[in-house]
């Protein structure tokens, strides 16, 4: 059994599900605002368009006459806020075109998985060809294994009669062991389990508090459960290579040739 993963794609996708949700929160707080903008253009382009325009500019007490002079400035108001709902109108139909072509991504992503299903469930071999192959494979691991078996019993035999002679020549040439030095003689020691890989981190603390999610991360910085040292500040300096006179004089040909 393999032990469970202790970094899980869980634990990273709940980080980037919270940056996303946050994303798209503020991007609608930003449409709901464009738009609140918009309908104030709108108005603020009926009141300029209206009988009324002149207490739109924030003039009172002008006669008919006078209030010819602002027309240049009411229509140059009109044009701009115009303009703005143009544009706003525009960014509108952007953001339907990327709707509808990411909508018409997605159904060809979709077709084309079910399309691959099919196709892979239709080439399938009939039950009756893989019942003959299975039958094939499995008479020939039978034949494969009398083999072996036949094989290591011939091997065996042999091994037998040359342990049987050199165990007599042994005996008749080596003398017997001492019962002192065999009582000495410890058995092996069985080998040890192997442990399975659980975390990186020594101590389950030190886990739960680097994968808590109201942790202080400039507190006690760890990577892959060892803490990360501190970085020395120095000041930049060019490498060695870029300052020889080489370099230098070619640095300045290639500047005086982009001068021309």
């Amino acid at each position: 059994d393999t032990p469970d993963d202790p970094l899980t794609d869980d634990h990273f996708l709940k980080t980037h599900n919270r940056a996303e949700r946050k994303e798209k929160q503020l991007r609608n707080i930003e449409r709901e605002r464009a738009m609140h903008e918009k309908s104030q253009l709108e108005r603020l382009l009926d009141g300029l368009q209206g009988h009324d325009w002149l207490k739109v500019l924030g003039v009172t007490g002008v006669t008919d006459g006078e209030a010819k002079k602002y027309q240049r400035k009411r229509d140059y108001f009109i044009s701009e806020v115009q303009a703005l709902i143009d544009k706003f109108a525009q960014w509108k139909e952007q953001e339907k075109r990327l709707r509808l072509r990411k909508d018409a991504a997605q159904a060809r992503l979709d077709a084309a998985t079910d399309e691959a299903g099919s196709t892979a469930s239709s080439i399938e071999p009939p039950s009756s060809d893989l019942n003959a192959s299975a039958a094939r494979q499995l008479q020939q691991e039978t034949v494969n294994a009398v083999k072996a078996s036949t094989s290591a019993s011939s091997k065996s035999k042999g091994k037998l009669a040359i342990y049987a002679t050199a165990s007599a020549t042994s005996q008749n040439s080596t003398p017997l062991p001492t019962p002192g030095l065999s009582r000495t003689m410890l058995p092996p020691l069985p080998p040890s389990p192997e442990v399975p890989f659980i975390s990186f981190y020594s101590k389950r603390h030190l886990r739960d508090a680097a994968l808590s999610k109201s942790r202080q991360t400039t507190r006690n910085v760890t990577a892959f459960g060892h803490p990360v040292p501190d970085l020395t500040e120095q000041e930049f300096a060019l490498p060695d290579e870029l300052v020889t006179p080489d370099a230098l004089r070619a640095r300045a040909r290639e500047r005086r040739r982009r001068k021309r």
